[in-house]
């Protein structure tokens, strides 16, 4: 009887070293981890001008709300916006758009103060891949009225492959909503 539950233990056993067995192959079926194709971009770069101890002062960035998200808004028709799943904003783009126009405007005496709202800032698909910038603006010089105006970033248009390009068309229109602030907040 003995040799009995021998046998049965080293059934046993044995079935136990199979199921091992297996659960370790199994263990090699998983596929391997993948890299992460997410994209981080941002528009603000280092300050390049010299500050003035009467500079212009610029408020937060205010963004329309499709542009709120770190996926990148892309325009396929007039009232239709995807998300580019792996193209995503290093940082919200209002902070950034407001570090650009700050850095650009430090240089700017006359302590005005800058408000910007933005409307577009973003890749229209169904017009040609063109980068669309639109905003407007108020300044408000110490003591003075206000002076409201309104933007349009010249045509860029994208080649549909490399997305840090994309950014870099359009931080190239936020620069010359910098530059076009900068020259209307001289002339109040």
């Amino acid at each position: 009887m003995n040799t009995d539950n021998h046998r049965w233990r080293l059934v046993a056993l044995s079935a136990q070293l199979s199921a091992l067995s297996l659960f370790l192959t199994a263990c090699n079926v998983l596929p391997e981890q993948q890299a992460d194709p997410v994209r981080h971009f941002t528009l603000s770069g280092p300050a390049g001008t010299t500050a003035v101890a009467d500079a212009v002062s610029v408020r937060p960035v205010q963004l329309a709300g499709h542009l709120r998200n770190r996926s990148m808004a892309v325009r396929v028709s007039e009232n239709e916006v995807i998300y580019l799943d792996d193209v995503r904003w290093a940082e919200p783009l209002d902070e950034a758009i407001t570090q650009v126009l700050r850095n650009r405007l430090r240089s700017v005496g006359g302590s005005a103060s800058v408000a910007v709202q933005v409307q577009r800032c973003e890749l229209v698909r169904s017009e040609g891949n063109s980068v669309q910038l639109a905003a407007t603006y108020t300044i408000t010089p110490p003591g003075g009225s206000p002076h409201s105006g309104s933007f349009t970033a010249g045509p860029r248009t994208w080649d549909g492959h490399d997305h840090g390009a994309l950014v870099g068309l359009l931080r190239e229109a936020v620069g010359e909503l910098a530059e076009a602030i900068s020259v209307a907040a001289e002339r109040k």
